[in-house]
């Protein structure tokens, strides 16, 4: 006798179930698009304070204020996934400097676009989270009363349902009728007026400035027609022109160190490779070309030694997202300089999950590492400020941890931000290979011998270009140098520097193997 899997009776057990998740489904989904739909958070992007909101209209489209024009590109994500971006207050000093900065960001706007997903995503999650608990809340409420009702109590309730279903029939309609009557009174009478604004329309860039040529990226821009935009056309010109020769120039850059490549040293066999950049001072421009450098060296590691903005503000925040983004298949250790000082760059680097040094030895690639970030505080043209130690006091402290560690777990490289802070270290001959930045040019590599241990310093030059502490522009101010650092079994065997030049050309300097 065969048995029927599914029957009448189990279909019964079966449907109180089946409703109560079809009711979470229905509960969570509403509750979560609904939530997600109004949800906004306020972010720093680029150079600005702005709040991001999620729209379904398939593009991301840029509120610049009153006086400059709205921008909009299509987003290409699935469902109609767009985001508006109403960006708000800066700290620039005039419009000048605000435009610039903002289009030289924009010639490299991947670890800012990276970050505005990240925001989305975390609001699409929360808002998730919250419908699923809304739809669990409503199905336990259910279920709660259907139990409490018990069989019986239901069973004179379906009868006493029955018995009056015309009754019930007729309320049903009058209490339709009067929802419809409510939606109405609310959604109606603005339905009904003539608005006094005419929708948006939106013209290509292109179009907008017909004398001008365009990259890819810009080719799919589009501008809300109206006063902000003729009025302030000469304003998108220079903005347009400052993109275009910093893409160029850094876009060239990037180009020529395949051209050179032949002569970078790539990783051999049992080799892992380390790129060094240091002093970048907010130039993003540059993050191309070092990520370059490192593909074609077949790099596991970026060593930052700090200074990546000029003034640690919250702003800066966009040259930490942009290193994340540019070496995000890479192990990044790293130390903030004396003009990162305040929380916001260090807070960024851990949120990008860098190892950021502290005075703890710690092992990444089979390299052992030992730093921290430099105890100054100097804001941008402005000077020194002590921190919780001096230079010389953290170069003691440090040199006495690393001369802490045992001979088969010997400090290989040493990473600080002033080279004032690995002297102490270097001296007693407790690290193999000392590394800084700070000074805005190359010193070294210079190797002695302590106690019968070579012990190698060396210090890189400016990889922003800076001069003083301003890097941020469409071209360098001064070479922009990365060092590529070769190791076997995490010791140290060679150094080799890539420079950018002034002329948009790439020096590969010769290869240094260091003594063993």
């Amino acid at each position: 006798m065969s048995v029927r899997i599914v029957s009448r009776s189990r279909l019964r057990k079966a449907a109180p179930w089946a409703g109560l998740v079809l009711l979470w489904f229905v509960v969570s989904l509403a509750i979560g698009l609904l939530g997600f739909s109004n949800d906004s958070e306020r972010v720093t992007i680029g150079a600005h304070a702005a709040t991001v909101s999620p729209t379904f209209d398939g593009h991301a489209t840029l509120d610049l204020g009153a006086v400059l024009p709205r921008l909009r590109l299509q987003t290409d994500l699935p469902a109609g996934l767009g985001v508006d971006i109403d960006i708000q207050e800066t700290d620039a000093d005039n419009l000048t400097e605000l435009l610039n900065r903002d289009a030289l960001i924009a010639s490299q706007p991947d670890g800012e676009i990276a970050r505005i997903r990240e925001v989305v995503r975390e609001m699409a999650v929360d808002n998730a989270v919250a419908g699923a608990g809304s739809g669990l809340l409503a199905a336990v409420v259910v279920a709660t009363l259907w139990a409490m009702l018990g069989p019986r109590r239901r069973r004179e309730l379906f009868a006493a349902l029955h018995k009056s279903e015309r009754r019930v029939q007729h309320r049903a309609i009058v209490v339709l009728v009067a929802m419809l009557i409510t939606i109405a009174s609310i959604f109606g009478p603005g339905r009904m007026r003539a608005p006094e604004v005419p929708p948006t329309e939106w013209q290509p860039l292109s179009k907008l400035l017909p004398e001008l040529t365009f990259d890819e990226r810009l080719k799919t821009v589009e501008v809300a027609a109206g006063f902000s935009t003729t009025g302030g056309i000469g304003v998108i010109k220079t903005a347009v022109e400052t993109y275009e020769r910093s893409t160029d120039f850094y876009g060239q850059l990037k180009d020529r160190v395949n051209r050179v490549g032949g002569r970078i040293r790539q990783a051999g066999e049992g080799e892992t490779v380390a790129l060094m950049v240091s002093d970048r001072h907010d130039n993003i421009g540059m993050d191309p070309f070092a990520a370059e450098v490192a593909k074609v060296a077949g790099a596991k590691v970026l060593i930052d030694a700090g200074d990546d903005s000029s003034s640690g503000q919250s702003w800066e925040v966009f040259s930490i997202n942009s290193l994340a983004q540019h070496f995000r298949d890479l192990k990044v250790v790293s130390v903030a300089g004396n003009h990162d000082s305040g929380p916001f760059i260090e807070e960024a680097m851990r949120k990008n999950k860098f190892t950021v040094l502290d005075s703890k030895p710690v092992e990444v690639e089979g390299i052992r590492f030992l730093g921290d970030s430099d105890p100054t505080r100097t804001g941008l043209g402005s000077a020194d400020t002590a921190g919780d130690e001096t230079i010389a006091e953290q170069s003691k402290r440090l040199a006495d941890v690393a001369c802490e560690q045992p001979e088969d777990k010997r400090v290989s490289t040493f990473v600080v931000h002033d080279p004032g802070s690995f002297q102490d270290t270097a001296a007693r001959g407790c690290a193999t290979l000392l590394l800084s930045g700070h000074l805005h040019r190359q010193v070294g590599p210079e190797t002695k011998v302590v106690e019968g241990r070579p012990v190698t310093t060396f210090t890189n030059g400016t990889t922003g270009g800076a001069a003083y502490a301003f890097a941020l522009g469409y071209t360098l101010r001064r070479p922009g140098e990365v060092t590529l650092i070769s190791y076997i079994k995490g010791r140290p065997i060679g150094l080799q520097t890539v420079t950018a030049e002034l002329s948009g050309e790439v020096t590969v300097g010769e290869y240094k193997p260091l003594s063993s």
